[in-house]
């Protein structure tokens, strides 16, 4: 049976899975970044399925570029659980763009859930553009899932203790040509004194760092959360990661 539904309503794009070995940890639990990667997976089969994906946008010179996450996680799932991957936009405005994704088990019950917010980029210029009718229609819009209220931004410390340089290599590429953004989470948990599964994730994307770049991390432990800004040699931030 196909994974993908073509006679469905695809604007709330859901799909069955199940934990694989190379997404759990020692412990036997879907790793952070595995969660990730699910989501950013469901958003680009939702995409494809929906004729406005990778191809078609080259095509059209344009890109969706991720700009901050804040995911909640209520238990990580273990290996071999069956659980439901989903997706669907929640608003579009100017040229940003808003979705939310989740992670449910076979009772349905929700086990993580995220808001995602997007710019529309033109890949000519790198700059923001508003996108057309065209690029937003298919996706349509639903009411967004129940999420803790949170800044606008992630608030970054004014002392963080500097870590060893990371160059940015082949291997942490995506199709943008840009380190993808799963990678800046991983690059933060590597940073953490001690193993950890957070329960409350929170990144800002504030420029892309490409092939060959160095990236330079910090970090500052808090009562309450864990912050990791990965910059560069000069000081300008590529991400900030919350991790509580």
């Amino acid at each position: 049976m196909p994974i993908i539904d073509l006679d469905r309503d695809l604007t709330t794009f859901e799909y069955p899975t199940v934990v694989r070995y190379s997404e759990v940890g020692h412990r036997g639990l879907m790793t952070l970044p595995a969660v990730i990667n699910a989501f950013q997976d469901c958003s680009t089969f939702q995409s494809e399925a929906l004729g406005v994906g990778m191809a078609w946008l080259k095509h059209e010179q344009r890109a969706w570029v991720l700009t901050h996450w804040h995911i909640v996680i209520d238990r990580y799932p273990s290996l071999c659980e069956e659980i439901a991957v989903g997706t669907f936009a929640t608003s579009f405005r100017g040229f940003t763009a808003n979705r939310n994704f989740y992670l449910k088990d076979t009772a349905g019950r929700l086990i993580a859930r995220a808001n995602s917010s997007w710019a529309s980029i033109d890949l000519a210029t790198g700059k923001p553009i508003r996108p057309t009718q065209e690029h937003v229609a298919p996706y349509g819009t639903h009411e967004p899932l129940d999420m803790p209220a949170e800044e606008r931004r992630v608030r970054v410390p004014e002392h963080l203790e500097p870590a060893g340089p990371i160059v940015v290599r082949r291997g942490l590429i995506d199709t943008n040509e840009h380190v993808n953004n799963c990678q800046y989470v991983t690059m933060a948990l590597e940073l953490l004194p001690r193993e950890t599964a957070p329960k409350t994730v929170r990144v800002d994307f504030r420029r892309a760092a490409v092939l060959g770049d160095t990236i330079v991390p910090a970090l500052a432990q808090e009562p309450e959360r864990t912050v990791v800004t990965l910059s560069d040699t000069e000081g300008g931030i590529y991400a900030v990661v919350e991790l509580s």
